[in-house]
């Protein structure tokens, strides 16, 4: 008897300790009956710069993966950048040192926290990064070169009226002017007797310059140059160009002045004003794209916080260029044509293979025309070819050409290698979102932007998912939403980008950031609430990427967001599986991780885990 009560309470003993970790993790999680399957938290950035010990965003994610834990967060987005990027396992060169480490510790660290990581990249631009002959490049049609001396050069006259202010043409409209932003001024100048003044104490909180350009030909390449001295200024001043219709053509957040050329190459740096210098030259290339005519500013929005600061702006001359920044695929894709004036004479470019004898050999933003050539002295020619447009958006995201097999290659081998080194995650995160520069080569068929954005998805989904048929692939909203940029003109996009949804597959996961950070309550949430009926009509389960860095006490951005959800709800939604915490404030922006989890919890609490 005594063996078998000693056995009973030892088959009890052993139920019970099967049993309890059970009843104890019932007891602990709550019940959570509409919860967000996906609570995820957005981070980007490189976590290689330097040993685990001392990288500043390694240790943040470190940080943040035991946070996500804390709060109820299940899953980290991970987007890292620069060098660090999951791009560099493909570059000729090895990844820094602390690369594979690195990566290591956080997927472990992940792994036993039960924190998912999901890869965020494979955007349109990654293939230029490692075929960089692939980015996307403008027409440049019919410059008039002239030859002189053995070489063709562009005839460049300089395209706008006073250059140097100093008629105060009334092409030149001070928009601010009588309001303290601007102002003519005779006692500081570059050359002559006049500049443009910004003043950095505008009654407006904000100064612009603008010049209409309408004497530009579409399919050109243009060089501004300007200069600029300041004294105490730190205000945002930048460059925008707007195509007709308002359609922005250029404007680039990294390089509010964008970036520069010498000798026919990039700057190392972008333009960069000082808070105080003298006169400093800068130039900018830009493309006109479908447009006859342009509309150039040069403003800031936002006053500095040195109430004296003043920049002064002088000598802004535009001139038309050709062969800067060429791009070559092959000569079937983006070739290089020469001819008479009159187009009647097609001129032989020199070919080392080639038996005939060459009429010019292509240069840096010139010919070179050989002795024998056709081509003589004086003779004015018409030259084609294709700009870089690398410099229209930002100089590392400017999407490359996906009318190539080749962008898919690269686009496979990426995904493997990321594959590899976050062990075999099972969700990867498409990153095309706000993709300015597209479908200009020849090579992809006369197509709208739509078509082409459609065909690229549709073959970059069906390319991982024939090579990984169980993972799971998200994508941003915006390039596919008519809501936000599928729309009929978008930036330097050829042609309209209405359709441009019809290439996702259903199964693909909608990650939706409309209206990002506005605070506008009302407009932004029925905006909301529209895009997120629009992608369950389509079939596509989505997440809400909130929060977007709101500084508001109430986060009126995110109860904007959980408002939309309810309104679509009552409309027949029941396709929003998840929410994101985004932020692009680097290290800075996860201050509110809790705060956002307990908002959430307080305004809605069966949307996510009550502790």
């Amino acid at each position: 008897m005594k063996m078998k009560k000693t056995m009973l309470w030892t088959a009890l003993a052993l139920l019970c300790a099967s049993v309890l970790p059970v009843l104890s993790a019932n007891a602990t999680t709550p019940s959570c009956t509409n919860c967000f399957e996906k609570r995820w938290i957005y981070f980007s950035g490189n976590i290689t710069r330097a040993p685990t010990s001392a990288d500043a965003r390694h240790k943040k994610l470190l940080e943040l993966i035991h946070v996500a834990k804390a709060e109820g967060y299940n899953g980290i987005a991970f987007n890292p950048g620069a060098n660090g990027s999951f791009a560099s396992m493909l570059s000729a060169t090895a990844p820094h040192p602390d690369y594979y480490p690195n990566y290591a510790e956080i997927v472990r660290e992940a792994k036993e926290n039960g924190i998912e990581l999901i890869p965020v990249g494979g955007g349109p631009e990654m293939p230029a990064k490692v075929a960089p002959d692939l980015i996307e490049a403008l027409p440049v049609k019919d410059t008039l070169f002239i030859v002189h001396d053995g070489h063709a050069v562009p005839q460049g006259q300089i395209i706008n009226s006073d250059s140097s202010f100093e008629n105060r043409d009334a092409a030149w409209d001070l928009i601010e002017k009588n309001v303290g932003g601007l102002a003519y001024d005779t006692i500081e100048a570059h050359s002559g007797q006049t500049s443009v003044k910004f003043t950095q104490a505008s009654q407006t909180n904000r100064a612009r310059l603008l010049r209409t350009l309408s004497n530009i030909r579409p399919h050109a390449a243009y060089r501004m140059s300007f200069w600029i001295a300041t004294k105490n200024y730190n205000a945002p001043l930048s460059i925008r160009i707007y195509g007709e219709g308002a359609t922005p053509m250029y404007s680039n957040p990294n390089a509010r002045l964008g970036w520069g050329t010498s000798n026919g190459l990039w700057n190392s740096d972008e333009n960069i004003i000082a808070t105080t210098q003298g006169w400093k030259q800068y130039n900018l290339d830009f493309n006109s794209g479908n447009n006859s005519s342009l509309k150039l500013y040069f403003m800031n929005e936002g006053n500095g916080s040195n109430s004296d600061g003043l920049a002064w702006l002088d000598d802004v001359e535009i001139r038309e260029i050709g062969l800067s920044h060429t791009i070559r695929r092959d000569p079937q894709s983006l070739p290089i044509s020469v001819t008479s004036a009159d187009g009647s004479i097609s001129y032989a470019e020199w070919n080392s293979d080639a038996q005939t004898p060459a009429d010019y050999i292509v240069g840096m933003e010139s010919l070179s025309i050989p002795a024998n050539s056709t081509i003589r002295e004086g003779q004015i020619l018409r030259v084609s070819s294709y700009q870089s447009g690398q410099n229209m958006t930002s100089m590392w995201s400017t999407p490359a050409s996906a009318c190539h097999e080749k962008f898919f290659d690269i686009q496979k081998r990426y995904f493997d290698k990321t594959y590899a080194l976050l062990s075999a995650p099972q969700k990867f995160f498409l990153y095309y979102d706000e993709n300015r520069v597209m479908n200009w080569d020849p090579a992809c068929g006369n197509i709208t932007g739509g078509k082409y954005l459609a065909n690229t998805i549709a073959r970059h989904q069906q390319v991982l998912l024939d090579a990984y048929p169980n993972v799971e692939l998200y994508v941003w909203n915006d390039m596919f939403d008519p809501k936000m940029n599928a729309i009929p003109k978008y930036w330097a996009v050829n042609g309209d980008l209405t359709d441009s949804w019809k290439g996702l597959k259903s199964s693909t996961t909608v990650v939706n950031w409309t209206g990002g950070s506005e605070k506008e309550y009302t407009n932004t949430l029925a905006l909301k609430k529209k895009s997120l009926e629009f992608f369950h009509a389509l079939g596509h389960q989505q997440m809400i990427a909130g929060y977007y860095d709101d500084e508001s006490t109430e986060l009126d951005a995110l109860k904007s967001w959980l408002d939309a959800l309810t309104a679509a709800e009552a409309n027949g939604v029941n396709s929003v599986k998840g929410f994101m915490y985004t932020t692009w404030k680097d290290v800075d922006g996860y201050a509110n991780v809790k705060k956002v989890a307990d908002f959430i919890k307080s305004k809605q609490p069966q949307r996510w885990p009550q502790q």
